[in-house]
């Protein structure tokens, strides 16, 4: 437990992910992101944030999707690494620790397990947005550094690839 939230480990949870990024169209607006965001929920490892009142379930999956404050999609392709597919904060619940508890959760998981390494990719900084300026803060804050940013990996917009050895 960490504040008023606790962080659990589920799979499948596609309603919540759809939920809290309909919250945050300014990071998460274009819908063929937002469909492929939700159908990685229904496949990878999910961790959720939920509130002391939810009556959490023992694999998170009796959690109300309301009653989700954060969730972050783990994408595990190798045995020493990991990416963070997705990580969303319901707006009001911005700048409470959530994020940072649920990066935390994952890096001691993934630790556990002898992962070495976890990336993330977001926004590059030659394109201009405030948004994504905090974006890259939080996860240089979380000790994540920049690598490359690839301007072609995704269409229309430039790709920042950053990692955190753990």
């Amino acid at each position: 437990m960490s504040g008023t939230y606790t962080v659990v480990r589920t799979l499948g949870r596609a309603d919540v992910a759809h939920d809290i990024l309909e919250e945050l169209p300014e990071w998460f607006g274009i819908d063929r992101f937002t469909h492929e965001y939700v159908e990685a929920a229904a496949k990878f490892p999910n961790y959720v944030a939920v509130g002391p009142e939810s009556g959490i379930g023992p694999d998170g999956g009796a959690v109300a999707f309301e009653d989700v404050l954060g969730v972050l999609l783990l994408d595990q392709r190798y045995p020493t690494s990991a990416e963070v597919h997705l990580l969303a904060v319901r707006r009001k619940h911005h700048r409470a620790g959530i994020g940072r508890t649920l990066l935390e959760r994952v890096e001691n998981d993934l630790r556990a397990q002898g992962v070495r390494l976890l990336s993330v990719k977001t926004l590059g900084p030659s394109a201009y947005d405030p948004g994504f300026d905090q974006t890259r803060a939080f996860y240089t804050a979380c000790g994540f550094h920049p690598v490359e940013e690839f301007p072609d990996l995704w269409a229309d917009s430039p790709c920042l690839l950053m990692v955190k050895v753990l």
